[in-house]
């Protein structure tokens, strides 16, 4: 077959010499309309902005309400995705927040399900959550799920885990609340690599017995996530049922023994390449193994069947990284350069 001929075409063509092509992230964990408030109204985190999400390789995000679903709202947040769609972005997003009963947009989980992927972030195990009984749960990811059935969506509930010591105890209640009939995969628990060696380990016996878990990418300066992958690599815990987001734009709260807030500050979705890279330079893993955790990992988990991959017929969500260093220099959304060497594409009001 003979070469292609574009000339006379408006195309760029990029030398992607020493260069390596992958599908755009997934980052099914970010604040986007901003987050926070546990210090005062002075501490709600701002919201995001399309060229930092850009410059962090992700061309498909999902929204999510947090503790505060007071001064933040839903309708807030569907107008985020829509704006995120709008700039070229695949955006989606969670219904509810921390407590339960959550809001919903239609007042009805199921009727909502074809606005969004699932139920969430509800807290679980955390001096935040409202302490849902096993049968709010129960209700919650049922509704998700046949939600989810009537309008073609995978319909899951997303769990924040925090430190208390009843760990994953309320999903396994929520399980065995049914015999096993309500799939392990409709529950969704986030934060698990954060909390300690116990939280880690029931997780891990979460996965091995078919259900999927969201890790926390490092930020700066940390390596919880990073330790416990190369764990569960070494004991052979299944990478499969694992996805790594970033929480970015969520407030990033420090508490000392009594509960008193020490330190304040905000998750940066960069964390995700960064986890990525670290993975691959500095513990020599081979970079199909780390990159599944941020592109077809959570897409599968969620059933969002055109991210995460790079074929013929899908959207075309390509990034082009640096082979030395795996540094982001393009990427493409939708098939629309969004990113290149010194540009990277802004919001209406960004400066």
């Amino acid at each position: 077959m003979p070469a292609a001929n574009f000339s006379g075409l408006p195309i760029e063509v990029i030398d992607a010499a020493g260069h390596v092509v992958v599908p755009g992230f997934v980052d099914i964990h970010e604040h986007i309309t901003g987050g926070g408030g546990e210090a005062g109204p002075a501490s709600r985190t701002p919201e995001a902005q399309l060229s930092e999400i850009i410059a962090a390789g992700v061309t498909t995000v999902v929204g999510t309400l947090g503790t505060d679903c007071v001064s933040r709202s839903l309708e807030n947040l569907r107008a985020k995705v829509a704006a995120l769609e709008a700039d070229g972005l695949h955006a989606h997003m969670w219904v509810g927040c921390y407590r339960v009963p959550s809001p919903t947009l239609t007042g009805s989980l199921v009727r909502d399900m074809t606005l969004v992927v699932g139920a969430g972030e509800v807290a679980v195990s955390d001096h935040r959550s409202s302490w849902p009984s096993t049968a709010e749960l129960l209700s919650l990811a049922a509704d998700a799920r046949v939600g989810g059935m009537l309008i073609g969506k995978r319909g899951v509930l997303h769990l924040h885990v925090g430190d208390a010591p009843s760990l994953l105890g309320p999903l396994w209640a929520v399980v065995n609340a049914t015999g096993g009939a309500l799939p392990m995969t409709h529950l969704l628990p986030t934060h698990v690599s954060l909390r300690g060696p116990a939280l880690l380990a029931d997780a891990a016996r979460w996965v091995r017995q078919g259900g999927h878990v969201d890790f926390t990418a490092d930020q700066a300066g940390e390596n919880a996530s990073v330790a416990a992958l190369l764990e569960w690599r070494r004991v052979g815990v299944p990478l499969s049922g694992v996805s790594l987001s970033s929480d970015a734009f969520g407030s990033l709260p420090e508490y000392d023994s009594a509960g008193r807030l020490v330190r304040y500050g905000a998750f940066s979705p960069a964390s995700l390449l960064a986890t990525v890279r670290a993975l691959v330079l500095a513990h020599g893993w081979a970079f199909p193994t780390a990159l599944q955790l941020v592109t077809r990992n959570p897409a599968h988990f969620l059933g969002l069947l055109a991210a995460g991959r790079v074929e013929a017929g899908l959207p075309g969500d390509v990034l082009v990284l640096r082979e030395a260093d795996l540094a982001l220099r393009w990427s493409f959304a939708r098939g629309k350069k969004v990113l290149a060497p010194g540009w990277v594409k802004k919001g209406m009001f960004e400066k």
